[in-house]
């Protein structure tokens, strides 16, 4: 007896098939596409979101509708949103780093306060303030001299009730410096830093940006040997004025390792660390990444041939690159031109007993016995 299959049923799984090889389509697609692949190094964080109830004590009950809700992680404004008609917020989504969120509710600090998490995307968080803000005043934002700079109000959100925090950025224009905040009243939770918060205070009022006229100077990266690696201004806006902390990293190329940083002037975080910062000096200044070729590294083809890195001809090999090869631009570069070149042909060579024969008898033995040969004139 045949099984009869209902119209439906057989929708349902030609449906079924149909998703299932689009989601192989779609995933392959991914993968082939480039987009898996640049997360190669790691998933980047999410965001953690908020959602609640903001209210007051007094008097009781739920804020307005359109009342702003800002989250801060230190000075930081993160993320903002408003409320409904019950006083209810949502997506607020805050992105990393983490730290300790705090609320603004109105402009005013909640007594609740969090520990970002990433990827908790539907956190439920009621906020409670003691009251909404009265009257509000305005601010506003000015440079000194003008044309030195710009002043933002990054909350833009005016005007503020009093105690409310605003955050403020400063923006120096080229052949200038930020030197300080400075306002008739209210206060800076950091008056010497370009991006920070003003406390409002109970009347209108300016905050202004002062500036003055910097001397910056070049920084030039260096990497000895120069087929070593490379030496990177990760900071990348030089020239810099004095004082100011950038970021480096060194990248080693094949064979060689990072030996250290130095510079004629300026200081380092940490001059053994591949990243690092350096703080820039009074003058020009050229900053080196030094490398090494790496202690381990011998000649690939003749160990391949040897069957053993530990042969006494590799020595003698080593040896000769130490002293002669490596102390001349053109011998590191072949160097690590071979380092590059070698492993692969290495490999081939040593599945084979008759090529590594080959090999030893014919190449690496005439050239050790070349080398050994002149020895009394290179070792001087």
């Amino acid at each position: 007896m045949i099984e009869q299959t209902s119209g439906n049923n057989l929708r349902r799984r030609r449906a079924g098939r149909l998703a299932g090889a689009l989601g192989l389509l779609l995933a392959l697609a991914l993968i082939g596409g480039g987009i898996l692949p640049a997360y190669a190094d790691g998933i980047p964080q999410q965001p953690h979101g908020f959602a609640g109830t903001a209210s007051t004590i007094t008097p009781a009950g739920p804020v307005p509708a359109g009342t702003l809700v800002q989250a801060y992680v230190g000075t930081e404004l993160r993320a903002e949103t408003t409320t409904d008609a019950e006083g209810r917020y949502k997506n607020l989504l805050v992105p990393g780093p983490g730290g300790t969120v705090t609320f603004r509710v109105a402009g005013v600090l909640a007594q609740e306060s969090a520990t970002w998490e990433s990827g908790e995307l539907e956190s439920g968080f009621d906020l409670t303030i003691p009251a909404l803000p009265g009257v509000a005043y305005n601010l506003t934002m000015a440079v000194a001299p003008a044309g030195t700079g710009t002043a933002t109000d990054v909350t833009n959100a005016p005007p503020y009730a009093e105690g409310v925090a605003v955050s403020i950025k400063a923006v120096p224009a080229t052949g200038y410096r930020f030197v300080n905040w400075t306002a008739p009243a209210g206060s800076f939770a950091n008056a010497n830093a370009e991006m920070t918060t003003f406390t409002m205070p109970a009347q209108d009022v300016t905050v202004t940006a002062n500036f003055e006229e910097g001397v910056f100077y070049t920084l030039t990266m260096a990497a000895s040997p120069v087929m070593g690696g490379m030496a990177t201004d990760v900071t990348d806006t030089s020239p810099y004025e004095e004082g100011k902390f950038v970021s480096i990293q060194a990248v080693t190329a094949s064979g060689y390792q990072f030996v250290r940083w130095t510079a004629t002037a300026g200081a380092f975080s940490n001059a053994n660390a591949e990243v690092t910062g350096f703080q820039m000096p009074g003058a020009d200044v050229t900053v080196t990444a030094n490398f090494e070729v790496t202690g381990g590294s011998g000649c690939f083809i003749a160990t391949a041939a040897y069957g053993s890195p530990t042969a006494e001809q590799i020595d003698v090999l080593r040896e000769f690159r130490d002293v002669v090869l490596l102390e001349s631009t053109a011998g590191s570069q072949f160097v690590a031109l071979y380092y590059k070149l070698s492993p692969p042909v290495a490999d081939f060579i040593s599945g084979s007993n008759f090529l590594r024969t080959l090999v030893r008898e014919l190449l690496v033995d005439p050239a050790v016995w070349m080398v050994e040969a002149t020895g009394g004139i290179w070792r001087k």
